[in-house]
């Protein structure tokens, strides 16, 4: 992703502005007791749902499946023993790319 900024464009938006003053709105007593209490004393809070911490569970869960199917396959292959079934492959390649295209690309 490239992003580009033209100095051109940003030239008034930074030059300095002596001739004005800038003035501070007035705040009546009424507009400041709506503010909440959190954001007068500078206090940040994130709560963070469970449902957050479930999902990361799940995919840490799926990953290491796919580690230990991998590592399984890897072994077999060293072995000799793991053998291709060249139609099933084809097939699932050309239904992954068809679907792909169908969804709008998003494998």
């Amino acid at each position: 992703m490239d992003i580009r900024i033209q100095g051109e464009s940003l030239e008034g938006a930074l030059a300095p502005q002596t001739s004005r003053t800038q003035e501070t709105p007035q705040t009546s007593q009424s507009e400041s007791q709506r503010v909440p209490k959190a954001v007068e004393s500078g206090r940040d809070s994130v709560e963070i749902s469970g449902l957050s911490a479930q999902l990361s569970a799940a995919n840490q869960q799926a990953d290491a499946r796919v580690s230990e199917r991998v590592s399984t396959l890897a072994a077999l292959y060293a072995r000799g023993e793991y053998h291709v079934d060249k139609a099933n492959l084809s097939h699932a390649l050309v239904s992954h790319a068809l679907s792909g295209a169908i969804e709008g690309d998003q494998a």
